[in-house]
């Protein structure tokens, strides 16, 4: 997992994107944004499928015009040029889909019109930016796993589904006052990686 030492930033790696025949960044930039599109095309309203297909586009998409990409951040985030193209591409698929609609039996026809009626094309900034909190949150928490003790992760699991501190302490065999340290402990550590995802990718 790359890091910070490894020089790891979005200007650094857009850069290197850029050049295109660099494989290993491009598969840098797929494995960190196509999950955060994902998220964003499934706030919108799409299903599975439609979701997959946008992020197909939309990497494809990034790959053709990031040779010519100027970021700058005065500008705004990268994150929100991505959610741009990806609001593009689901108006486009939304047409596509609405075209189709005369060669579908009346069923199929009120069933995918309903769908398409409930899907938004222009996120939010703040659908924007719960998408990115939950997205970047996830990101770290897979980042830390391997540097967390079993019991550590059960216990920090447990708590965030809301268990109460005595029951976690009784199922994982633990004292109550372990479990509030396994818990600041993680806490601490994922709040570092956030930090350091936000500086990298945001």
């Amino acid at each position: 997992m790359a890091s910070h030492e490894d020089g790891l930033t979005r200007e650094t790696l857009i850069r290197r994107v850029r050049r295109q025949r660099d494989q290993q960044a491009w598969g840098e930039f797929v494995k960190y944004y196509q999950g955060y599109v994902y998220g964003i095309a499934r706030r919108m309203g799409l299903n599975h499928h439609d979701a997959e297909e946008v992020v197909q586009t939309v990497m494809l998409k990034c790959w053709q015009k990031l040779p010519e990409f100027e970021y700058d951040p005065r500008k705004g985030r990268f994150r929100g040029w991505l959610c741009t193209v990806a609001g593009n591409e689901v108006k486009m698929l939304l047409r596509r889909r609405s075209h189709g609609l005369d060669r579908l039996t009346p069923d199929q026809h009120a069933e995918v019109e309903g769908y398409l009626r409930q899907v938004d094309a222009n996120p939010t900034e703040q659908l924007i930016e719960r998408e990115w909190v939950t997205y970047i949150t996830t990101l770290a928490w897979q980042r830390i796993q391997g540097e967390v003790g079993e019991k550590e992760q059960r216990a920090f699991e447990l708590l965030s589904k809301g268990q109460p501190v005595e029951t976690v302490a009784q199922a994982l065999g633990l004292t109550v006052s372990s479990v509030y340290v396994y818990k600041k402990r993680v806490q601490d550590r994922l709040r570092v990686e956030i930090v350091q995802l936000n500086n990298e990718l945001d």
